[in-house]
Protein backbone atom coordinates (compact mmCIF):
# COMPACT_ATOMS: atom_id res chain seq x y z
CA UNK A 1 0.00 0.00 0.00
CA UNK A 2 1.36 3.10 -1.21
CA UNK A 3 0.32 6.58 0.33
CA UNK A 4 1.34 9.67 -1.92
CA UNK A 5 0.41 12.88 0.42
CA UNK A 6 -0.05 15.56 -2.36
CA UNK A 7 -1.00 18.94 0.09
CA UNK A 8 -2.42 20.24 3.19
CA UNK A 9 -4.18 23.32 3.87
CA UNK A 10 -5.23 25.12 7.20
CA UNK A 11 -7.03 28.04 8.58
CA UNK A 12 -8.07 29.27 11.88
CA UNK A 13 -5.47 26.40 13.52
CA UNK A 14 -3.07 27.40 16.37
CA UNK A 15 -1.95 30.88 15.10
CA UNK A 16 -2.68 30.93 11.78
CA UNK A 17 -5.59 33.33 10.65
CA UNK A 18 -8.53 33.10 8.54
CA UNK A 19 -6.57 32.58 5.04
CA UNK A 20 -5.82 28.98 4.49
CA UNK A 21 -2.19 28.46 4.61
CA UNK A 22 -1.58 25.83 1.49
CA UNK A 23 1.51 23.62 1.35
CA UNK A 24 2.93 21.10 -1.68
CA UNK A 25 3.72 17.83 0.03
CA UNK A 26 4.61 16.23 -2.98
CA UNK A 27 6.25 18.45 -5.48
CA UNK A 28 9.75 19.30 -3.63
CA UNK A 29 12.19 16.26 -3.00
CA UNK A 30 13.51 18.12 -0.03
CA UNK A 31 12.21 20.74 1.82
CA UNK A 32 13.47 23.06 4.65
CA UNK A 33 11.03 24.56 7.22
CA UNK A 34 12.63 27.57 9.18
CA UNK A 35 11.52 30.16 11.47
CA UNK A 36 12.19 32.00 14.99
CA UNK A 37 10.41 30.05 17.73
CA UNK A 38 6.39 30.19 18.10
CA UNK A 39 6.49 31.38 14.46
CA UNK A 40 4.53 28.02 13.60
CA UNK A 41 7.01 25.88 12.04
CA UNK A 42 5.61 22.77 13.96
CA UNK A 43 1.94 23.54 12.52
CA UNK A 44 2.53 21.41 9.27
CA UNK A 45 2.71 18.16 11.11
CA UNK A 46 0.16 19.13 13.84
CA UNK A 47 -2.11 20.01 11.01
CA UNK A 48 -1.23 16.35 9.15
CA UNK A 49 -1.36 14.56 12.11
CA UNK A 50 -4.69 16.39 13.20
CA UNK A 51 -6.51 15.68 10.24
CA UNK A 52 -5.31 11.80 10.10
CA UNK A 53 -6.28 10.67 13.36
CA UNK A 54 -8.15 13.75 15.03
CA UNK A 55 -5.19 14.85 17.28
CA UNK A 56 -2.23 17.22 17.36
CA UNK A 57 1.42 16.09 16.88
CA UNK A 58 2.19 17.96 19.98
CA UNK A 59 0.80 17.95 23.60
CA UNK A 60 -1.87 20.32 23.03
CA UNK A 61 -5.88 20.42 24.10
CA UNK A 62 -8.26 19.90 21.38
CA UNK A 63 -9.83 22.87 22.91
CA UNK A 64 -6.88 24.89 21.76
CA UNK A 65 -6.30 23.79 18.49
CA UNK A 66 -9.01 27.04 17.13
CA UNK A 67 -7.19 30.50 16.77
CA UNK A 68 -7.14 32.06 20.34
CA UNK A 69 -8.48 35.59 18.64
CA UNK A 70 -10.91 33.99 15.54
CA UNK A 71 -11.91 31.29 17.71
CA UNK A 72 -14.12 29.88 15.29
CA UNK A 73 -14.11 28.22 11.43
CA UNK A 74 -10.88 26.20 12.50
CA UNK A 75 -10.46 23.62 9.35
CA UNK A 76 -7.49 21.34 7.75
CA UNK A 77 -7.46 20.09 4.46
CA UNK A 78 -5.36 16.86 3.32
CA UNK A 79 -5.34 15.62 0.20
CA UNK A 80 -3.60 12.40 -0.98
CA UNK A 81 -3.72 9.12 -2.89
CA UNK A 82 -3.59 5.35 -2.07
CA UNK A 83 -2.98 3.21 -5.67
CA UNK A 84 -5.87 4.55 -8.08
CA UNK A 85 -7.84 6.36 -5.55
CA UNK A 86 -7.71 10.26 -4.62
CA UNK A 87 -8.62 11.29 -0.65
CA UNK A 88 -9.39 14.40 0.73
CA UNK A 89 -9.84 14.40 4.81
CA UNK A 90 -11.90 17.57 6.48
CA UNK A 91 -11.60 17.78 10.00
CA UNK A 92 -12.57 21.30 11.77
CA UNK A 93 -13.60 22.39 15.19
CA UNK A 94 -16.02 25.06 15.87
CA UNK A 95 -18.21 23.88 14.31
CA UNK A 96 -17.07 20.37 14.19
CA UNK A 97 -16.04 18.49 11.26
CA UNK A 98 -15.11 15.19 10.08
CA UNK A 99 -15.25 14.20 6.60
CA UNK A 100 -13.75 11.57 4.28
CA UNK A 101 -14.14 11.53 0.27
CA UNK A 102 -13.03 8.83 -1.92
CA UNK A 103 -12.63 10.18 -5.32
CA UNK A 104 -15.09 13.61 -4.49
CA UNK A 105 -17.58 11.39 -2.92
CA UNK A 106 -17.88 11.74 0.70
CA UNK A 107 -18.33 8.37 2.16
CA UNK A 108 -21.09 7.01 4.66
CA UNK A 109 -21.09 8.98 8.11
CA UNK A 110 -23.80 6.91 9.24
CA UNK A 111 -21.75 5.76 12.29
CA UNK A 112 -20.32 7.56 15.22
CA UNK A 113 -17.50 9.89 14.99
CA UNK A 114 -15.24 6.65 16.95
CA UNK A 115 -16.44 4.16 14.08
CA UNK A 116 -15.52 6.47 10.97
CA UNK A 117 -12.23 7.03 12.29
CA UNK A 118 -11.66 3.40 12.72
CA UNK A 119 -12.49 2.38 9.65
CA UNK A 120 -10.38 5.39 8.32
CA UNK A 121 -7.38 3.84 9.81
CA UNK A 122 -7.94 0.12 9.20
CA UNK A 123 -9.26 0.01 6.35
CA UNK A 124 -8.07 3.19 4.21
CA UNK A 125 -5.05 4.48 5.64
CA UNK A 126 -4.25 0.69 7.08
CA UNK A 127 -1.99 2.26 9.59
CA UNK A 128 -2.27 3.75 13.30
CA UNK A 129 -0.74 7.22 15.12
CA UNK A 130 2.04 4.98 16.29
CA UNK A 131 2.93 3.62 12.89
CA UNK A 132 3.14 6.95 11.48
CA UNK A 133 5.25 8.64 13.52
CA UNK A 134 7.87 5.37 13.66
CA UNK A 135 8.07 5.75 9.22
CA UNK A 136 6.70 9.16 8.76
CA UNK A 137 7.78 11.73 11.79
CA UNK A 138 11.10 12.06 13.31
CA UNK A 139 10.79 14.75 16.16
CA UNK A 140 12.81 15.86 19.52
CA UNK A 141 9.84 16.59 21.07
CA UNK A 142 6.79 14.39 21.26
CA UNK A 143 7.89 12.02 19.21
CA UNK A 144 8.95 8.60 20.88
CA UNK A 145 11.60 6.53 19.35
CA UNK A 146 11.15 2.73 18.56
CA UNK A 147 13.84 2.24 20.92
CA UNK A 148 11.34 4.08 23.88
CA UNK A 149 8.42 1.66 22.99
CA UNK A 150 7.16 -1.21 24.99
CA UNK A 151 7.48 -4.82 23.64
CA UNK A 152 3.94 -5.02 22.93
CA UNK A 153 3.99 -1.32 21.13
CA UNK A 154 7.11 -2.50 19.16
CA UNK A 155 5.26 -5.79 17.77
CA UNK A 156 2.65 -3.69 16.96
CA UNK A 157 4.65 -1.21 14.50
CA UNK A 158 6.46 -4.31 12.74
CA UNK A 159 3.39 -6.04 12.81
CA UNK A 160 2.03 -3.12 10.45
CA UNK A 161 5.46 -2.82 9.01
CA UNK A 162 5.20 -6.38 7.53
CA UNK A 163 1.65 -5.81 6.94
CA UNK A 164 0.48 -8.91 9.46
CA UNK A 165 -1.89 -7.39 11.33
CA UNK A 166 -4.03 -8.82 9.69
CA UNK A 167 -3.37 -12.16 11.54
CA UNK A 168 -3.88 -10.27 14.87
CA UNK A 169 -7.35 -9.08 13.73
CA UNK A 170 -7.92 -12.81 12.58
CA UNK A 171 -6.91 -13.85 16.44
CA UNK A 172 -9.39 -11.62 17.75
CA UNK A 173 -11.69 -12.81 15.46
CA UNK A 174 -11.08 -16.50 16.53
CA UNK A 175 -10.90 -15.82 20.39
CA UNK A 176 -14.75 -14.31 19.81
CA UNK A 177 -15.64 -17.53 18.45
CA UNK A 178 -13.91 -19.56 20.87
CA UNK A 179 -15.93 -17.64 23.42
CA UNK A 180 -18.78 -18.33 21.46
CA UNK A 181 -18.63 -21.60 21.48
CA UNK A 182 -17.75 -22.03 24.89
CA UNK A 183 -20.66 -20.30 26.11
CA UNK A 184 -22.76 -22.46 23.25
CA UNK A 185 -21.11 -26.12 25.23
CA UNK A 186 -21.97 -24.55 28.04
CA UNK A 187 -26.03 -24.10 27.27
CA UNK A 188 -25.97 -26.96 25.92
CA UNK A 189 -24.93 -28.41 28.51
CA UNK A 190 -27.34 -26.49 30.57
CA UNK A 191 -30.05 -27.84 28.24
CA UNK A 192 -29.13 -31.70 28.58
CA UNK A 193 -29.18 -31.38 32.49
CA UNK A 194 -32.70 -30.04 32.20
CA UNK A 195 -33.95 -32.74 29.53
CA UNK A 196 -32.25 -35.25 32.02
CA UNK A 197 -34.18 -34.27 34.82
CA UNK A 198 -37.12 -34.07 32.20
CA UNK A 199 -37.34 -37.21 31.20
CA UNK A 200 -36.53 -38.33 34.96
CA UNK A 201 -39.75 -36.59 36.16
CA UNK A 202 -41.72 -38.47 32.85
CA UNK A 203 -40.56 -41.70 34.37
CA UNK A 204 -41.84 -40.73 37.98
CA UNK A 205 -44.55 -39.68 36.41
CA UNK A 206 -45.49 -42.36 34.23
CA UNK A 207 -44.99 -44.83 37.41
CA UNK A 208 -47.36 -42.68 39.43
CA UNK A 209 -50.08 -43.05 36.73
CA UNK A 210 -49.80 -46.95 36.58
CA UNK A 211 -49.67 -47.32 40.33
CA UNK A 212 -52.86 -45.17 40.48
CA UNK A 213 -54.84 -47.23 38.43
CA UNK A 214 -54.83 -50.48 41.76
CA UNK A 215 -54.44 -49.11 45.15
CA UNK A 216 -55.02 -45.34 44.85
CA UNK A 217 -58.07 -45.24 42.99
CA UNK A 218 -59.49 -47.49 45.65
CA UNK A 219 -58.35 -45.30 48.64
CA UNK A 220 -59.43 -42.47 46.89
CA UNK A 221 -62.89 -43.43 46.16
CA UNK A 222 -62.93 -44.87 49.85
CA UNK A 223 -61.76 -41.29 51.54
CA UNK A 224 -64.19 -39.55 49.66
CA UNK A 225 -67.24 -41.93 50.53
CA UNK A 226 -65.49 -40.80 54.33
CA UNK A 227 -65.75 -37.46 53.53
CA UNK A 228 -69.38 -37.64 52.20
CA UNK A 229 -70.85 -39.49 54.79
CA UNK A 230 -69.37 -36.90 57.44
CA UNK A 231 -71.03 -34.15 55.47
CA UNK A 232 -74.36 -35.89 54.98
CA UNK A 233 -73.62 -35.96 59.46
CA UNK A 234 -72.56 -32.15 59.17
CA UNK A 235 -75.56 -31.12 57.33
CA UNK A 236 -78.14 -32.51 59.55
CA UNK A 237 -76.46 -30.95 62.68
CA UNK A 238 -76.12 -27.45 61.14
CA UNK A 239 -79.75 -27.62 60.17
CA UNK A 240 -80.56 -28.20 63.76
CA UNK A 241 -78.54 -26.03 65.16
CA UNK A 242 -80.15 -23.70 62.59
CA UNK A 243 -83.79 -24.40 63.93
CA UNK A 244 -82.46 -23.93 67.44
CA UNK A 245 -80.91 -20.37 66.89
CA UNK A 246 -84.11 -19.10 65.29
CA UNK A 247 -86.14 -20.40 68.36
CA UNK A 248 -83.96 -18.12 70.75
CA UNK A 249 -83.29 -15.73 68.87
CA UNK A 250 -87.78 -15.09 68.96
CA UNK A 251 -87.11 -15.17 72.79
CA UNK A 252 -85.12 -12.40 72.87
CA UNK A 253 -87.63 -9.91 70.49
CA UNK A 254 -88.22 -7.65 73.79
CA UNK A 255 -84.89 -7.18 75.11
CA UNK A 256 -84.13 -3.41 73.64
CA UNK A 257 -87.75 -2.85 75.38
CA UNK A 258 -86.17 -4.04 78.48
CA UNK A 259 -83.31 -2.44 78.36
CA UNK A 260 -85.85 0.89 78.04
CA UNK A 261 -87.78 0.17 80.88
CA UNK A 262 -84.48 -0.33 83.14
CA UNK A 263 -83.19 3.28 82.28
CA UNK A 264 -86.63 4.63 82.35
CA UNK A 265 -86.63 3.04 86.36
CA UNK A 266 -83.43 4.14 87.10
CA UNK A 267 -83.95 7.33 86.36
CA UNK A 268 -87.13 7.65 88.37
CA UNK A 269 -85.60 6.17 91.49
CA UNK A 270 -82.47 8.89 90.72
CA UNK A 271 -85.26 11.57 90.89
CA UNK A 272 -87.06 9.84 94.27
CA UNK A 273 -83.82 10.06 95.80
CA UNK A 274 -83.25 13.46 94.93
CA UNK A 275 -86.38 14.55 96.38
CA UNK A 276 -85.63 12.35 99.21
CA UNK A 277 -82.78 14.30 100.22
CA UNK A 278 -84.85 17.96 99.56
CA UNK A 279 -87.16 17.28 102.06
CA UNK A 280 -84.32 16.14 104.40
CA UNK A 281 -83.47 19.37 104.47
CA UNK A 282 -86.36 21.02 104.42
CA UNK A 283 -86.80 19.13 107.89
CA UNK A 284 -83.74 20.69 109.10
CA UNK A 285 -83.98 24.38 107.95
CA UNK A 286 -88.03 24.08 109.39
CA UNK A 287 -86.71 22.73 113.11
CA UNK A 288 -83.89 26.01 113.10
CA UNK A 289 -86.54 28.72 111.98
CA UNK A 290 -87.57 31.28 115.05
CA UNK A 291 -89.51 33.64 112.39
CA UNK A 292 -90.87 33.45 108.92
CA UNK A 293 -88.40 34.75 106.33
CA UNK A 294 -91.16 36.07 104.65
CA UNK A 295 -93.04 38.23 106.94
CA UNK A 296 -91.37 37.78 109.80
CA UNK A 297 -93.65 36.73 111.96
CA UNK A 298 -92.50 34.57 114.99
CA UNK A 299 -92.42 30.92 114.38
CA UNK A 300 -94.13 28.85 117.07
CA UNK A 301 -92.67 24.78 118.43
CA UNK A 302 -96.44 23.98 117.39
CA UNK A 303 -96.07 25.51 113.68
CA UNK A 304 -92.55 24.36 113.38
CA UNK A 305 -93.84 20.54 114.83
CA UNK A 306 -96.71 20.37 111.98
CA UNK A 307 -94.55 21.54 109.22
CA UNK A 308 -92.30 19.04 109.89
CA UNK A 309 -94.71 15.98 110.47
CA UNK A 310 -96.07 16.61 106.86
CA UNK A 311 -92.77 16.92 105.40
CA UNK A 312 -91.84 13.16 107.44
CA UNK A 313 -95.25 12.19 105.37
CA UNK A 314 -93.63 13.05 102.25
CA UNK A 315 -90.71 10.90 103.21
CA UNK A 316 -92.44 7.99 104.15
CA UNK A 317 -94.43 8.20 100.82
CA UNK A 318 -90.99 9.02 98.63
CA UNK A 319 -89.38 5.66 100.28
CA UNK A 320 -92.47 3.56 99.50
CA UNK A 321 -92.66 4.45 96.00
CA UNK A 322 -88.65 4.11 96.11
CA UNK A 323 -89.63 0.15 97.34
CA UNK A 324 -91.91 -0.44 94.04
CA UNK A 325 -89.45 1.41 91.90
CA UNK A 326 -87.05 -1.46 93.32
CA UNK A 327 -89.25 -4.00 93.28
CA UNK A 328 -89.49 -3.62 89.06
CA UNK A 329 -86.19 -3.17 88.46
CA UNK A 330 -85.41 -6.53 89.66
CA UNK A 331 -87.71 -8.09 87.68
CA UNK A 332 -86.70 -6.20 84.57
CA UNK A 333 -83.00 -7.17 85.41
CA UNK A 334 -84.32 -10.88 86.04
CA UNK A 335 -85.97 -10.79 82.51
CA UNK A 336 -82.79 -9.46 81.08
CA UNK A 337 -80.58 -11.82 83.11
CA UNK A 338 -82.51 -14.76 81.34
CA UNK A 339 -82.02 -13.12 77.91
CA UNK A 340 -78.65 -12.52 77.61
CA UNK A 341 -78.01 -16.56 78.80
CA UNK A 342 -80.33 -16.84 75.90
CA UNK A 343 -77.78 -14.38 73.59
CA UNK A 344 -74.96 -16.56 75.16
CA UNK A 345 -76.56 -20.09 74.16
CA UNK A 346 -77.30 -18.31 70.79
CA UNK A 347 -73.71 -17.41 69.96
CA UNK A 348 -72.29 -21.03 71.39
CA UNK A 349 -74.69 -21.96 68.70
CA UNK A 350 -72.91 -19.98 66.20
CA UNK A 351 -69.57 -20.67 66.96
CA UNK A 352 -70.75 -24.40 66.58
CA UNK A 353 -72.34 -23.79 63.23
CA UNK A 354 -69.14 -21.93 61.45
CA UNK A 355 -67.09 -24.57 62.75
CA UNK A 356 -69.18 -27.11 61.43
CA UNK A 357 -69.91 -25.21 58.18
CA UNK A 358 -66.16 -24.46 57.78
CA UNK A 359 -65.26 -28.28 58.00
CA UNK A 360 -68.22 -28.80 55.67
CA UNK A 361 -66.94 -26.34 53.10
CA UNK A 362 -63.24 -28.03 53.64
CA UNK A 363 -64.88 -31.66 53.01
CA UNK A 364 -66.60 -30.02 50.09
CA UNK A 365 -63.02 -28.89 47.99
CA UNK A 366 -61.52 -32.08 49.12
CA UNK A 367 -64.37 -34.25 47.59
CA UNK A 368 -64.10 -31.88 44.17
CA UNK A 369 -60.10 -32.99 44.40
CA UNK A 370 -60.50 -36.78 44.91
CA UNK A 371 -63.05 -36.15 42.20
CA UNK A 372 -61.21 -34.50 39.95
CA UNK A 373 -57.88 -37.39 40.65
CA UNK A 374 -60.51 -39.91 39.88
CA UNK A 375 -61.61 -38.37 36.69
CA UNK A 376 -57.96 -38.25 35.94
CA UNK A 377 -57.37 -42.01 36.68
CA UNK A 378 -60.45 -43.28 34.69
CA UNK A 379 -58.38 -41.79 31.54
CA UNK A 380 -55.16 -43.26 32.77
CA UNK A 381 -54.09 -44.90 29.94
CA UNK A 382 -53.84 -42.31 27.32
CA UNK A 383 -52.25 -40.15 29.81
CA UNK A 384 -49.65 -42.72 30.44
CA UNK A 385 -49.16 -42.67 26.55
CA UNK A 386 -49.21 -39.01 26.02
CA UNK A 387 -46.15 -38.88 29.11
CA UNK A 388 -44.46 -41.56 27.21
CA UNK A 389 -44.48 -39.34 23.75
CA UNK A 390 -43.43 -36.40 25.57
CA UNK A 391 -40.64 -38.87 27.34
CA UNK A 392 -39.66 -39.72 23.73
CA UNK A 393 -39.34 -36.25 22.46
CA UNK A 394 -37.32 -35.55 25.46
CA UNK A 395 -34.69 -38.53 24.31
CA UNK A 396 -34.54 -37.36 20.80
CA UNK A 397 -34.08 -33.86 21.52
CA UNK A 398 -31.13 -34.69 23.60
CA UNK A 399 -29.83 -36.63 20.51
CA UNK A 400 -29.64 -33.23 18.75
CA UNK A 401 -28.15 -31.38 20.98
CA UNK A 402 -25.51 -34.05 21.71
CA UNK A 403 -25.07 -34.13 18.15
CA UNK A 404 -24.45 -30.24 18.29
CA UNK A 405 -22.12 -30.34 20.83
CA UNK A 406 -19.92 -32.85 18.94
CA UNK A 407 -20.01 -30.53 15.90
CA UNK A 408 -18.99 -27.41 18.42
CA UNK A 409 -16.43 -29.92 19.98
CA UNK A 410 -15.00 -30.54 16.48
CA UNK A 411 -15.18 -27.20 15.51
CA UNK A 412 -13.41 -25.73 18.71
CA UNK A 413 -10.45 -28.33 18.17
CA UNK A 414 -9.69 -26.58 14.71
CA UNK A 415 -10.12 -23.01 16.46
CA UNK A 416 -7.58 -23.77 19.11
CA UNK A 417 -5.07 -25.16 16.17
CA UNK A 418 -5.48 -21.99 14.24
CA UNK A 419 -4.99 -19.83 17.72
CA UNK A 420 -2.03 -21.89 18.50
CA UNK A 421 -1.21 -20.48 14.40
CA UNK A 422 -2.38 -17.06 14.81
CA UNK A 423 -0.10 -16.22 18.29
CA UNK A 424 2.13 -14.46 18.91
CA UNK A 425 4.33 -17.40 18.68
CA UNK A 426 2.91 -19.12 15.93
CA UNK A 427 2.69 -17.83 12.02
CA UNK A 428 4.05 -14.00 12.76
CA UNK A 429 6.78 -15.43 14.99
CA UNK A 430 7.59 -16.80 11.62
CA UNK A 431 7.30 -14.01 9.67
CA UNK A 432 9.02 -11.54 12.21
CA UNK A 433 12.03 -14.81 12.30
CA UNK A 434 12.26 -14.88 8.54
CA UNK A 435 12.28 -10.70 7.92
CA UNK A 436 14.92 -10.36 11.54
CA UNK A 437 18.04 -10.70 9.49
CA UNK A 438 17.03 -8.42 6.72
CA UNK A 439 15.84 -5.38 9.29
CA UNK A 440 18.92 -5.82 11.40
CA UNK A 441 21.16 -5.54 8.12
CA UNK A 442 19.61 -2.97 6.83
CA UNK A 443 19.33 -0.71 10.24
CA UNK A 444 23.29 -1.74 10.66
CA UNK A 445 23.38 -0.03 6.79
CA UNK A 446 22.27 3.31 7.61
CA UNK A 447 24.57 3.06 11.36
CA UNK A 448 27.31 2.77 8.94
CA UNK A 449 26.48 5.56 6.18
CA UNK A 450 26.60 7.75 9.88
CA UNK A 451 29.54 6.45 10.94
CA UNK A 452 28.49 4.53 13.64
CA UNK A 453 30.01 1.23 13.56
CA UNK A 454 28.59 -1.19 16.10
CA UNK A 455 26.24 -4.53 15.36
CA UNK A 456 22.91 -3.95 16.13
CA UNK A 457 20.50 -6.58 16.78
CA UNK A 458 16.82 -7.31 17.50
CA UNK A 459 16.13 -10.29 18.77
CA UNK A 460 12.49 -11.74 18.17
CA UNK A 461 10.83 -10.10 21.54
CA UNK A 462 12.20 -6.99 19.80
CA UNK A 463 15.01 -6.29 22.82
CA UNK A 464 17.98 -4.95 21.35
CA UNK A 465 21.46 -6.22 21.93
CA UNK A 466 24.25 -3.61 20.44
CA UNK A 467 28.16 -4.84 20.21
CA UNK A 468 30.49 -2.01 20.66
CA UNK A 469 33.96 -1.42 21.24
CA UNK A 470 35.60 -4.68 21.71
CA UNK A 471 32.34 -6.64 21.48
CA UNK A 472 30.72 -5.46 24.64
CA UNK A 473 27.41 -5.61 24.10
CA UNK A 474 25.49 -2.82 25.23
CA UNK A 475 21.62 -1.02 25.53
CA UNK A 476 20.08 1.95 24.02
CA UNK A 477 20.51 3.50 27.18
CA UNK A 478 24.10 3.11 27.20
CA UNK A 479 25.03 4.92 24.90
CA UNK A 480 24.80 9.09 24.25
CA UNK A 481 22.09 11.65 22.89
CA UNK A 482 23.62 11.98 19.81
CA UNK A 483 24.58 8.27 19.64
CA UNK A 484 21.31 7.57 20.18
CA UNK A 485 19.89 9.47 17.90
CA UNK A 486 21.62 7.67 15.16
CA UNK A 487 19.88 4.93 16.48
CA UNK A 488 16.48 6.51 15.88
CA UNK A 489 17.20 7.83 12.61
CA UNK A 490 18.75 4.29 11.22
CA UNK A 491 15.70 2.92 12.34
CA UNK A 492 13.29 5.40 11.18
CA UNK A 493 14.71 4.45 7.76
CA UNK A 494 14.88 1.04 7.74
CA UNK A 495 11.42 1.16 8.54
CA UNK A 496 10.50 3.23 5.76
CA UNK A 497 12.62 0.88 3.63
CA UNK A 498 11.13 -2.51 4.61
CA UNK A 499 7.83 -0.97 4.20
CA UNK A 500 8.65 0.06 1.00
CA UNK A 501 9.54 -3.04 -0.12
CA UNK A 502 6.47 -5.00 1.65
CA UNK A 503 4.53 -2.18 0.06
CA UNK A 504 2.76 -1.95 3.41
CA UNK A 505 3.18 1.31 5.30
CA UNK A 506 5.04 2.92 2.13
CA UNK A 507 4.08 6.91 2.21
CA UNK A 508 6.11 9.73 0.45
CA UNK A 509 6.31 11.98 3.16
CA UNK A 510 9.34 11.94 5.62
CA UNK A 511 9.67 14.87 8.07
CA UNK A 512 11.99 15.64 10.54
CA UNK A 513 10.95 17.88 13.37
CA UNK A 514 14.33 20.15 14.84
CA UNK A 515 16.70 17.08 14.37
CA UNK A 516 19.65 19.60 12.81
CA UNK A 517 19.09 20.99 15.81
CA UNK A 518 19.31 18.26 18.15
CA UNK A 519 22.61 16.24 20.03
CA UNK A 520 23.46 15.56 16.11
CA UNK A 521 27.32 16.81 15.85
CA UNK A 522 27.97 18.71 12.61
CA UNK A 523 29.57 15.01 10.79
CA UNK A 524 26.43 13.51 11.93
CA UNK A 525 24.44 16.37 10.63
CA UNK A 526 26.74 16.07 7.11
CA UNK A 527 26.35 12.57 6.90
CA UNK A 528 22.48 12.62 7.32
CA UNK A 529 21.77 15.31 4.95
CA UNK A 530 24.02 13.01 2.38
CA UNK A 531 21.78 10.11 2.85
CA UNK A 532 18.41 12.33 2.29
CA UNK A 533 19.99 13.57 -1.10
CA UNK A 534 20.28 9.76 -1.87
CA UNK A 535 16.75 8.58 -0.87
CA UNK A 536 14.34 7.21 -3.14
CA UNK A 537 12.87 9.56 -5.89
CA UNK A 538 9.68 8.87 -4.10
CA UNK A 539 10.44 10.76 -0.77
CA UNK A 540 9.11 14.04 -0.25
CA UNK A 541 11.12 14.85 2.73
CA UNK A 542 10.65 18.22 5.31
CA UNK A 543 13.05 19.50 7.59
CA UNK A 544 11.90 21.65 10.63
CA UNK A 545 14.99 23.60 11.73
CA UNK A 546 15.45 26.69 13.88
CA UNK A 547 18.53 27.58 11.78
CA UNK A 548 18.17 30.18 9.47
CA UNK A 549 17.01 29.65 5.76
CA UNK A 550 20.41 31.22 4.12
CA UNK A 551 22.16 28.10 6.01
CA UNK A 552 19.74 25.47 4.77
CA UNK A 553 19.03 26.97 1.33
CA UNK A 554 21.77 25.58 -0.76
CA UNK A 555 21.31 21.94 0.78
CA UNK A 556 17.43 22.08 0.01
CA UNK A 557 15.52 21.99 -3.03
CA UNK A 558 12.63 24.43 -1.28
CA UNK A 559 12.43 26.70 1.67
CA UNK A 560 9.01 27.33 3.84
CA UNK A 561 10.02 30.57 5.90
CA UNK A 562 7.21 30.90 9.00
CA UNK A 563 7.30 34.66 11.07
CA UNK A 564 4.76 36.12 13.07
CA UNK A 565 2.83 38.82 11.76
CA UNK A 566 -0.09 40.52 14.05
CA UNK A 567 -0.03 37.70 15.97
CA UNK A 568 -1.07 35.22 12.71
CA UNK A 569 1.63 32.94 11.61
CA UNK A 570 2.07 33.39 7.66
CA UNK A 571 4.50 31.06 5.40
CA UNK A 572 6.70 32.47 2.92
CA UNK A 573 8.11 29.82 0.06
CA UNK A 574 10.84 30.01 -2.49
Amino acid sequence: MSIVMKKVKWKNFLSTGNVFTEIQLNKHKTTSISGENGSGKTTLLDAIVFALFGKPYRNINIPQLPNSINKKDCIVELYFDIGNNSYVVKRGLAPKIFEIYQNGKMLDQDSTSKDYQRMFEEHILRMNYKSFCQVVILGSTNYIPFMRLTAAERRSVVENLLDINIFSTMNTVLKAKIATNKENTFVLEKNMEVLKEKIELQKNYISVLKKKQNKFLTEKKQNKQELENANYNLDARIQEIQKEISENMNKISDIEILETRLNSLNNDTLVLEKNYTKEEKQIKGISKLTSCPICTQIVTEETKNKLIADKEKELVAINEEKVQLEEQIKEVKSSLNEMNKIIKTINELRVQYEEMYVTYKSNEKLIRSIQKELDEVSDENNHIEEAETKMNSFIEEGKDILKSKEQIIEDLHYCNIASVLLKDSGIKSKIIKHYLPIMNKVINRYLSEMNFFVQFELDEEFKESIKSRNRDIFSYENFSEGEKRKIDLALLFAWRKISQVKNSLNCNLLVFDEILDGSLDDNATKLLLNILQIMDKGSNIFVISHKSKDILQDKFEHNITFSKKKNFSRASQE
